[in-house]
């Protein structure tokens, strides 16, 4: 089987999209099967890893980390008919996702799409709620011609099907859990940062106000009143929330800046409680990153993150977009070293069930049943949804 799959960000970007994607290259060239991404061309981009076909792009005004790009039809022609896919995977609805779907539907190949991007919730961060209506239309005329839609969580599952995108499969995320791992814990780190006798609570991933940052910033005042000398925060990643949130957080918080590899295995690891205050999460790879780690999780009761928390067993989970509850969770851990070992000991235990092969495998699987049980007599993206109905179904 041969894939192409089409996505307008790739790596050096931060964020759950680039990191599937990446253990999904991983995974392909283990397993020696046929593969090219299509992707946006970047500054520093430096990465021959994968197989890939790379396009002209240019910051994009509201994300200027995630890209804007102009993919060339004719070369994508050029490539693709070359290399000959059997099944087009569409990891994103703009440009290069765009052009993925005319390809597919010229060529008539069999195409998935994905959706890992609650653009609602972006919207509404941005002041932009005017913009979900039309929004939503062109999402649902995107997804609703592909063989399925693949799908983070149960959550989104739910809110894709309200808009009328209801031909979807679950795609769950994986973790590496020895790359994050509680043995990476390490003192010297902490006594560099002077929070080795702190309890320290982490944030990672991208600082911008749709992450619930500034919940998280009036969450540390309001703990500060009875716990200043106990705790600390450590932030980590970048972003255009950045400068106002060094300007207004309190001064036991530390910024460390984008961190990968072995020194963010050590923030996970070197840390105590990972705090998570978003709602707009359609998984939240960052709080399976926290599991493995061996840290509880303080999330919301919103989004994602459900398919990973469960409340009082390997985290606890607060009422979305209020200081009060969320301050309250995080107290009842600050407060009781037992629980947070109890809740670290079962994150880690559900963090090791979420292997990538594990997730892999089953996402070949629905490629290749799809393939077998759909029969295409006509353009395949006008068949009825009836004829998909057996091809469809969860990938564990």
């Amino acid at each position: 089987m041969k894939i192409a799959i089409f996505t307008d960000t790739f790596l050096p970007q931060v964020n759950g999209v680039t990191n599937t994607l990446s253990r999904l290259g991983d995974y392909l060239t283990k397993k020696k099967m046929e593969y090219i991404f299509i992707t946006p061309d970047q500054p520093m981009m430096g990465n021959d890893t994968y197989n890939m076909e790379k396009f002209f792009s240019t910051g994009f005004f509201l994300y200027p980390e995630c890209r804007f790009t102009f993919p060339n039809i004719f070369r994508i022609n050029e490539v693709l008919d070359d290399f000959k896919p059997d099944i087009i995977q569409l990891m994103t609805e703009f440009n290069v996702g765009l052009s993925g779907s005319f390809y597919a539907k010229k060529k008539r190949i069999p195409y998935f799409t994905n959706f890992s991007t609650n653009y609602e919730d972006f919207l509404t961060s941005y002041h932009l709620t005017m913009l979900q209506k039309p929004m939503w239309r062109y999402l649902k005329n995107f997804h609703s011609e592909a063989l399925s839609t693949l799908i983070p969580s149960k959550e989104t599952e739910k809110l894709i099907h309200a808009k009328g995108i209801t031909r979807t499969a679950l795609f769950s995320r994986g973790i590496d859990f020895e790359r994050f791992h509680p043995n990476h814990r390490k003192t010297a780190l902490r006594k560099s940062l002077h929070i080795d006798d702190k309890i320290v609570l982490l944030y990672v991933g991208r600082i911008s106000s749709e992450k619930g940052l500034l919940l998280l910033r009036d969450s540390m005042h309001e703990l500060n009143k009875k716990y200043s000398d106990q705790i600390a925060l450590m932030v980590t990643g970048e972003g255009p929330l950045l400068s106002e949130l060094q300007a207004t957080m309190p001064d036991n918080v530390i910024f460390t800046g984008y961190k990968h590899g072995q020194e963010l295995s050590e923030i996970y690891a070197s840390s105590d409680i990972f705090a998570f205050p978003s709602s707009f999460e359609t998984f939240g790879n960052v709080v399976l990153e926290a599991m493995a780690s061996g840290l509880p999780v303080v999330g919301v009761s919103k989004g994602g993150v459900l398919e990973s928390i469960s409340h009082q067993k390997n985290g606890l989970l607060a009422i979305p977009d209020d200081v009060s509850s969320f301050s309250q969770q995080l107290e009842i851990i600050i407060q009781n070293k037992a629980l947070r070992h109890q809740l670290g000991l079962q994150a880690r235990c559900f963090a090791e069930t979420k292997s990538w092969d594990h997730i892999f495998d089953g996402l070949i699987k629905h490629y290749q049943d799809a393939l077998q049980k759909t029969i295409i007599k006509k353009p395949f993206y006008k068949v009825e949804p009836s004829l998909y109905e057996n091809s469809l179904g969860n990938i564990n």
